[in-house]
């Protein structure tokens, strides 16, 4: 009864502790808990535009843009029309201060970004203290009650401590931008590929050539399952007698042969399937995909461009909702008044489900990635359906003729666990190159929540792949344990 209760205490223990630990470690989530009005917008929207200085054109990061509306959305903070105009004014005459300090980069004349915020000398010496969530500066409010732009996108956060791993758009082996319906990549040599949302993101091309590998690896395996049956080599039920049949020599090499096919085929079909699983995981797992949207600060992004798009009249209500305090959806009456933030994310939220979903003609903001893994995920589908079904079959007609090929199964399965075993370190190698030499950060993405969305995903990925590979690990060395146990099992 004592070591019971012993045992109980220790388990409450452990299980407390891992409480504590995930509760320690799960990020927390920063929520606006005031509003924009008419005031601040105008400010937000003259924050959001181009500036002038010295002949060339800036625009600021998305970043901080995102401070900036989060500064004005808290409670104490309210301007009226006056501190509104004289905040903007202010700006406007110290854009020196926004380009020295970072908060601005340089873009073209059709808008392309020519430096970035990356290329910030001023804060990278206030890197030594790291926040983690989105707080104010204490010299944001000026004397009067008012703003000071730069000075609220001055705080640093995780989002803008991260940013400074991005490379510059010269450095970069490519550029990606999100350019309203579309992604534009710039590969280093200034080629251009476009990939838009309503058409099919994978290349036709990628999708024939695996869907002619499957077929390829299919058909050698069902060629070697007919010479198999043709020539009698299958051992289904095992005899009473051991003695060898007439042309016994004959079968044993045509095993030997068809054994070594299958263990080819059945190592293409594993890493195929793994990979298959890893993608599926990575890409379209829509709990984690909002996570990292909220993560990369887009839902503050898409707010501070719907607030953006009011006060300089080229966006209104229609298909947005306001919550009530119940909790339910009530309609907006006024389209000229602004949202709360609170409810703005909802709808974004609810929407991006739907299209996650696989729900069409849903209203979203052009920035928003969900119709892009929507696509790619009926790309994915349809691909699984030919290539992967193709896969799995050439997979486990392998595992059942290797095993049933002769009256030693250790055999088959000795076969079966070096192709997973060797699959095995395909995937670790290939999870071993993301994970350490990180080749997605020689990309150049922007605007800044879609850099950051992208490496919260790409991360997320090297984690299933990496989790993947302990499970192919496992499982291989399994396989090994049971030929070991009907070997011996054998030889007595």
């Amino acid at each position: 009864m004592e070591r019971y209760i012993r045992k109980t205490m220790c388990r409450n223990i452990c299980i407390m502790v891992v409480a504590f630990v995930v509760i320690l470690l799960s990020p927390c989530i920063v929520a606006f808990a005031g509003e924009i009005n008419s005031n601040e917008a105008g400010v937000i929207a003259a924050a959001s535009g181009t500036f002038e200085y010295e002949g060339k054109t800036y625009r600021a990061g998305s970043a901080y843009i995102n401070s900036l509306t989060t500064y004005l959305s808290e409670d104490d903070v309210d301007l009226t029309a006056e501190q509104a105009q004289k905040a903007i004014s202010e700006m406007n005459n110290s854009i020196a201060d926004g380009v020295a300090q970072g908060y601005l980069y340089e873009i073209n004349g059709d808008g392309e970004t020519v430096t970035s915020t990356t290329e910030d000398p001023v804060n990278d010496k206030k890197n030594d203290k790291k926040e983690s969530t989105e707080t104010t500066t204490e010299n944001a409010k000026t004397d009067d009650g008012g703003v000071d732009v730069w000075g609220t996108m001055s705080n640093q956060t995780e989002a803008k401590i991260q940013l400074k791993n991005r490379p510059t758009k010269k450095n970069a082996d490519a550029s990606v931008k999100l350019d309203e319906d579309k992604i534009v990549v710039t590969t280093k040599d200034k080629g251009v590929v476009q990939f838009n949302k309503e058409e099919q993101l994978i290349s036709p091309k990628f999708v024939y050539t695996m869907d002619v590998i499957a077929g390829v690896v299919l058909v050698i395996t069902l060629a070697c399952v007919i010479i198999l049956l043709v020539s009698k080599c299958m051992v289904f039920i095992m005899p009473s007698s051991r003695r060898a049949r007439p042309g016994h020599t004959k079968r044993r090499k045509i095993r030997r042969y068809t054994r070594n096919v299958l263990t080819v085929t059945m190592m293409i079909s594993f890493v195929s399937l793994f990979v298959f699983i890893g993608v599926y995981l990575s890409l379209f797992n829509k709990d984690k995909i909002m996570q990292n949207m909220q993560a990369s600060g887009y839902f503050r992004y898409a707010y501070s461009e719907y607030v953006s798009g009011i006060a300089n009249g080229t966006e209104d209500n229609e298909g947005n909702v306001n919550v009530d305090e119940n909790g339910k959806i009530e309609e907006v009456e006024d389209a000229g008044a602004i949202v709360s933030y609170e409810s703005y994310v909802f709808t974004i939220k609810q929407n991006s489900m739907k299209i996650l979903n696989g729900e069409t003609n849903i209203r979203i903001p052009d920035s928003n990635v969900s119709p892009y893994i929507s696509n790619v995920k009926k790309t994915y589908a349809v691909l699984f359906k030919v290539a992967g079904i193709m896969f799995i079959v050439s997979a486990v007609l392998g595992i059942v003729f290797m095993i049933f090929m002769d009256q030693r199964r250790e055999r088959g399965v000795k076969h079966i666990a070096f192709a997973e075993l060797v699959s095995s370190v395909i995937v670790v190698c290939i999870t071993i190159y993301m994970a350490v030499w990180k080749p997605y950060t020689h990309l150049y993405i922007e605007p800044d929540y879609l850099y950051l969305f992208i490496m919260q995903c790409i991360k997320w990925s090297v984690k299933v792949m990496t989790s993947i590979s302990a499970f192919s690990v496992v499982l291989g060395m399994l396989l090994v344990g049971v030929y070991q146990s009907l070997n011996n099992k054998a030889g007595m």
